[in-house]
């Protein structure tokens, strides 16, 4: 996937993501062929091809558009709450683009970037430690995010907040107590 900064480039990356948005609103990610994709966004199978390597990697673009910003500041690691609020925030935001990935089973694509997100949220050498908990945060977020889409009417940001700060600091698990 291209990562520079020519602004025509960066403008065309985006042409592409939202028509692959309003094409998977219509029919199937697996059905959308990277032709009819050139052909909704206005852009060439060529100027494609330098810019995606696929069409998974669109929306691997997409979800890094959209991403969770955590906060950074002093390099340390976000805390229980700001991570809760985080993904409360960036769930609820984008339930319509997250829902069309759930619908077209590329949830996987999330799973991967939020991983990757959880990851950028450290300078240091990730321990193994970390990896592992970075990929218990992406399972369990992206399961969230699988249920959340099947909802309806959805939870409101601060349920979602409150369901996922609960999860991860043990309330649902405590010791003789039922889920």
């Amino acid at each position: 996937m291209y990562c520079g900064c020519n602004p025509i480039a960066l403008a065309s990356q985006m042409q592409i993501s939202r028509a692959l948005i309003r094409l998977m609103e219509q029919k199937a990610f697996g059905s959308i062929t990277v032709s009819e994709l050139c052909r909704e966004s206005g852009i060439s199978r060529q100027t494609f091809y330098s810019l995606f390597s696929s069409m998974e990697n669109v929306v691997v673009f997409t979800l890094q558009e959209r991403v969770c910003a955590l906060p950074h500041g002093s390099g340390a690691a976000p805390s229980l709450e700001q991570l809760c609020r985080c993904y409360s925030r960036y769930i609820t935001g984008n339930r319509a683009f997250l829902k069309l990935l759930v619908e077209n089973d590329v949830g996987y694509l999330l799973y991967n970037s939020v991983y990757d997100s959880l990851l950028c949220c450290q300078k240091a050498e990730r321990t193994p430690e970390q990896r592992y908990a970075a990929h218990f945060l992406a399972g369990g977020l992206t399961g969230v995010v699988r249920q959340y889409c099947t909802e309806d009417p959805p939870a409101s940001e601060d349920a979602l907040f409150r369901l996922l700060y609960g999860l991860l600091s043990g309330v649902y698990f405590r010791q003789g107590e039922p889920l």
